[in-house]
């Protein structure tokens, strides 16, 4: 595909916002926990988080707080979790998992430690999505299983339905401006042979060996005739004439053959214009 194509040059721009947003949204998170862990430093208490969970008791929110701050401690240092948090092939494999998500993003290593220095985090322990940061209002995440809010959908169903609308807009006034474009070389063709014709008709003879029988030779005749008091105009008739003998070719035949001619004389002299045009243009 031309890389100039617009319709590409959109998709490739599109895909560059969802990636920035989602960059920016990571970046936002973290600089929020990690504010809330400084304020969590400075008054001389351990590092609290919220979760909010259906159907689930006191006690597994506890767990999944505790687990959610082992989580993000060996996230941050490196190392192995803390007591109540992942065992080791999980932390490797939460940990992968957070680089692999950062790559995506386009984060470099310094951004990822960036985010991590100044950043928050959120996590998703069973069924429960749990919040760093104390004194916050809880916050709630609906199950993987209840899939995106209705509003996220009608969003996206709409933003698709407006750009493949615009795509078909512009390919319907594309094709439209072809067909344009055609119709309007024909009829200049034509009519331009047509002119040629009846003033010049001798340009005409030249389709004498496809419009006439053999042994038979295209003339033309001429004569004026009036059509209002000070205006008159020519008459042309064409015969297909051997000897004594003559008919009338087809005219149809003639105006299509002129009407070739001429737009093959037209296009040579759009060709030759275009070239002086540019040698024109090229810097000295």
């Amino acid at each position: 595909m031309d890389p100039d194509d617009p319709e590409k040059r959109i998709a490739d721009l599109e895909r560059q916002l969802a990636e920035q947003k989602r960059i920016a949204e990571l970046e936002r998170q973290l600089a929020e926990a990690k504010a809330a862990a400084g304020q969590n430093r400075a008054e001389g208490q351990p590092p609290s988080f919220f979760s909010v969970q259906t159907g689930a008791s006191q006690g597994d929110d506890d767990r999944a707080r505790q687990y959610a701050e082992s989580l993000w401690e060996g996230l941050r240092s490196g190392g192995p979790a803390g007591p109540g948090g992942p065992s080791a092939p999980e932390m490797a494999q939460h940990r992968a998992a957070f680089m692999q998500a950062a790559a995506q993003a386009g984060l470099s290593e310094e951004q990822i430690d960036n985010i991590f220095k100044h950043g928050k985090a959120t996590f998703k322990v069973g069924h429960s999505v749990v919040y760093s940061g104390q004194g916050a209002a809880p916050e709630y995440t609906p199950p993987a299983f209840m899939g995106p809010p209705p509003g996220f959908a009608q969003q996206v169903s709409s933003r698709r339905q407006a750009t493949f609308g615009g795509r078909r807009e512009r390919r319907g006034l594309v094709w439209a401006n072809r067909f344009g474009a055609i119709a309007g070389t024909i009829g200049l063709c034509v009519g331009g042979a047509a002119a040629l014709t009846a003033s010049m008709p001798s340009t005409a003879l030249w389709t004498s060996p496809i419009v006439c029988d053999s042994g038979y030779q295209l003339t033309y005749n001429t004569s004026n005739y009036s059509y209002k008091p000070g205006q008159s105009g020519t008459d042309v008739d064409f015969e297909c004439v051997q000897g004594a003998d003559s008919y009338d070719p087809n005219w149809f035949a003639i105006d299509a053959l002129q009407t070739v001619l001429f737009g093959l004389i037209a296009g040579v002299v759009v060709a030759i214009g275009f070239v002086v045009w540019r040698q024109f243009r090229k810097p000295a």
